[in-house]
């Protein structure tokens, strides 16, 4: 299960764009946004979004969707500070004290995301003493709620079930699920269950059709069954460490902008005896040295700079090869003053001279750093360099927006 597919792609970009509607909403969508896609957080703005919540739930107009935010927060940033602990259990103690004794009350207080926020939260501070008490006060109202759920079963319905169950075991216990749902394979996927042996095609199945069809009546839902196809497709695409294929290392490199997001760029010293250091990817012999720290550990023939058999006059020295797969990896560092003409043109004549008649190599995977980050271009330039041939698995990494 991949993006590889065009339409598939396609689909999978509007999916997300709907998705990010909820970045613009309150606390709780932006918080449970950044928690089921894992999308970074910047500590800055988990840290002020946590003031926040926190000054809103020592306040009269606490709700429910402040303590279920700052769940969400206390999850992604573990850097966040004692008080803010303290004042998502004093929110939760809050939150158990309600009833929802009426009907309306009930549908109210019942609202699966926050709920989902709460457990997290729970689980995120480890707090083994209000943990049963959420179990068994959810427990009490999900038996009332259920004759009010509608027959057919939704993301929501789906939600408050997951909760029910993960509830119903110890906090530190161990809980097997099949991910036959989305909320189910997000659970696995975020580390709050176990997937079970089994296995439910079917699920996969409606995922692809509900995804192809690209339209959602809530952005929540669309976020789900991103993170659930996102976690399908990683299990379908597990790397090899011990015997890497060429597909493992084009994956691999696909997989280089997520390692990026704790890359150093100091704006201070962090300790007394540092100094502020800025680790800038600024020529193609900076990046090459990047890979080979990422890929040498994996592929244990890797090497770089290696001189080729001559054609003619002309003696090619490849980046970076690894001989047991027979693949040269091509670096490129594509400047802004770079067209992608030009970068097609170089690489069309590299590989021409890397495979020549009688060489030990019959692939070569491109891979370019775009200082300018043009990102609308790369679907194009991907494909373009795939029709050339020989050439396998084209990856660009944009240079991350913080390197200024």
């Amino acid at each position: 299960m991949s993006a590889g597919n065009p339409m598939l792609h396609e689909a999978l970009r509007a999916v997300a764009g709907q998705a990010e509607t909820l970045t613009t909403a309150g606390p709780l969508s932006i918080a449970f946004y950044h928690w089921v896609l894992t999308e970074g957080l910047s500590t800055q703005q988990s840290a002020a979004m946590a003031r926040d919540l926190c000054e809103e739930i020592a306040g009269g107009g606490r709700s429910i969707h402040a303590v279920a935010a700052l769940g969400f927060l206390l999850s992604i940033d573990p850097t966040l500070s004692d008080a803010c602990r303290e004042s998502f259990a004093q929110g939760a103690d809050w939150l158990m004290g309600r009833r929802g004794d009426s009907q309306t009350a009930l549908v109210s207080l019942m609202q699966p995301l926050a709920h989902t926020g709460v457990l997290v939260g729970l689980l995120a501070t480890s707090d083994d003493v209000r943990w049963p008490k959420f179990g068994a006060w959810f427990a009490s109202l999900y038996a009332k709620l259920q004759p009010l759920l509608p027959a057919e079963v939704g993301w929501r319905h789906e939600l408050l079930s997951m909760i029910k169950t993960r509830s119903e075991v110890g906090l530190n216990g161990e809980l097997a699920v099949v991910p036959a749902t989305a909320g189910a394979a997000i659970y696995v996927a975020r580390r709050l269950a176990d997937a079970s042996p089994a296995v439910d095609n079917d699920f996969a199945s409606q995922l692809l059709s509900r995804i192809k069809s690209v339209v959602y009546d809530d952005p929540e839902q669309a976020a789900l069954d991103l993170g659930a196809f996102h976690y399908l497709a990683q299990g379908a695409a597990q790397i090899d460490l011990r015997a890497p294929s060429l597909d493992d290392v084009g994956l691999l490199l696909r997989r280089l902008p997520s390692g990026l997001r704790r890359w150093t760029w100091d704006e201070q010293k962090k300790t007394p005896n540092s100094t502020a250091q800025k680790w800038a990817v600024e020529n193609e012999y900076h990046f090459q040295n990047l890979l080979c720290a990422v890929l040498a550990p994996v592929l244990p023939d890797l090497r770089d700079e290696e001189w080729l058999a001559s054609v003619g006059q002309k003696k090619p020295r490849a980046d970076l090869v690894v001989p047991s797969l027979h693949l040269v990896i091509e670096v490129k560092y594509w400047r802004k003053s770079s067209t992608p003409q030009d970068l097609i043109s170089q690489i069309g004549e590299d590989v021409s001279l890397y495979l020549k008649r009688g060489s030990p190599y019959r692939k070569v995977l491109p891979i370019i750093w775009d200082q300018g980050r043009r990102t609308e271009q790369y679907d194009l330039l991907i494909a373009g360099l795939s029709e050339i041939r020989d050439v396998v698995s084209p990856v660009v990494i944009a240079q991350p927006a913080f390197m200024v």
